[in-house]
Order: structure tokens, then C-alpha cells, then sequence
């Protein structure tokens, strides 16, 4: 792992959160994600979703978060992110040309995968965390607890339907971290200005995190 990368896993390992940002425009995304950073999490995801998504990132550069991208589909998607400033690059499959990307300029490399056929295939490509998804709606805390243990030194990110009530258990079973979109910063909010709120959620979920000790969960 390159320096810059087990900075940002050491980061996800500490606050367990990443924040995963879309809204169908640019400038509300951008406003979401300084809302997530106002509440307290550290890891912020742009998403390819967003209009320009590499501009927000850019936008995000003085913010006090480590700004990554997600949905990297493709090779020229991780070389805009990582030409933005994007220091992780999480995706919902695994892509050779976004593997090659990620290596080459440093980035935390973080693929979708959900069966253990589909985690070790992600391994073997070099990815440094592996994002189980829709873990959230398809299997829960419980499949995280089964597939961890024939992979028990697989770091794993849960993803997809992860929510204040099921952020604990997912840690407790394993994870290295949880992914939140909807729950936290929900498009609808975002195209609504209710940025207030959002940085309420934020700030929820960072201190449940906090106040059960979850951060010491082993990774």
C-alpha cells in the first residue's frame, strides 16, 4: 500500500464513516458534502452521479475531509478523479483499467464485490478495502459475520441500505468501515437546501460511532 493510501485507510480505520454524496446537481452536491464535513466526518465520496463530479471535487479541496470519488466505472473516470484531487476511488464492481488507475497514482482502491468468489477476485486485483455491496439490503450484518470467517484478514466496507440503526452492527461483524448515502445525505435533501439537516444526520452518525466505542472495533 503507497503512503497516500494507508493514510486514508488509517483514516477510515479511526472514523469508520465515509460519507457517499449525490444530488442531480453540481452545487448542491457540493453543498451536501460540506454539510457531511460540518458534522464531522472525514471520508467524503463524490460520486460520477453528480454533474461534474470532478469540479466538486476540486471545490472540496479546502474542506477539512479527505475527498474521494465513487461509481469509478471506467479508467478515464479514475484519471478525472484522481486529476481533481481524489485521494480514494470506490466503485460497485470491480474494474481492471480502474485497479491500474488507482495503483499507479496512489489512490485507496476500493471495488464492489458481494460473494467470496467475488471479495477474492477484488484481492487479487489489489484492492486495499473491499466494498460488500448492497450488503445493507441483502444480507445484513448476519452475511458479514458468515463470510468473515473463511476471509477473516479482508478489509471489508458495507455498503448499500446502511443506516444509523444497522451502523454498529455492521462494524461489530467485521467491518473496517460503512458507507452512507440515503441515509445521511439524501439526494432529495440535497435538491431541497435542507443542508441543515443533513449535517444533523452527519452529526448522528458520528456520534453513535463515537459514544459505543465502535471506533475500537478491530479492523
Amino acid at each position: 500500500m503507497s503512503a497516500s493510501a494507508d493514510s486514508v485507510f488509517s483514516t477510515l480505520v479511526e472514523h469508520r464513516l465515509v460519507a457517499v454524496i449525490r444530488a442531480a446537481r453540481a452545487d448542491a452536491a457540493h453543498e451536501a458534502a460540506r454539510a457531511v464535513v460540518r458534522g464531522g466526518i472525514r471520508l467524503v465520496e463524490v460520486t460520477f452521479t453528480v454533474p461534474d463530479a470532478p469540479g466538486v471535487m476540486r471545490r472540496l479541496a479546502d474542506a477539512d475531509a479527505i475527498v474521494g470519488a465513487g461509481t469509478v466505472l471506467t479508467g478515464s473516470e479514475a484519471r478525472a478523479a484522481i486529476d481533481a484531487g481524489a485521494r480514494f476511488l470506490i466503485a460497485p464492481n470491480l474494474s481492471a483499467e480502474v485497479a491500474a488507475v488507482a495503483h499507479a497514482s496512489g489512490a485507496l482502491f476500493v471495488p464492489g464485490a458481494y460473494t467470496t468468489g467475488e471479495i477474492l477476485a477484488a484481492m487479487a486485483a489489489g484492492a486495499h478495502v473491499v466494498k460488500v455491496y448492497p450488503v445493507g439490503v441483502a444480507g445484513g450484518p448476519d452475511y458479514i459475520r458468515v463470510i468473515r470467517d473463511p476471509l477473516p484478514r479482508v478489509p471489508l466496507l458495507a455498503a448499500g441500505g446502511t443506516n444509523l440503526d444497522n451502523v454498529l452492527p455492521f462494524l461489530a461483524a467485521g467491518c473496517v468501515g460503512v458507507g452512507l448515502g440515503g441515509a445521511l445525505a439524501d439526494p432529495a435533501l440535497a435538491m431541497a437546501g435542507s443542508f441543515e439537516e443533513i449535517e444533523r444526520r452527519a452529526r448522528a452518525f458520528v456520534d453513535r460511532v463515537r459514544t459505543t466505542g465502535a471506533a475500537g472495533v478491530p479492523a
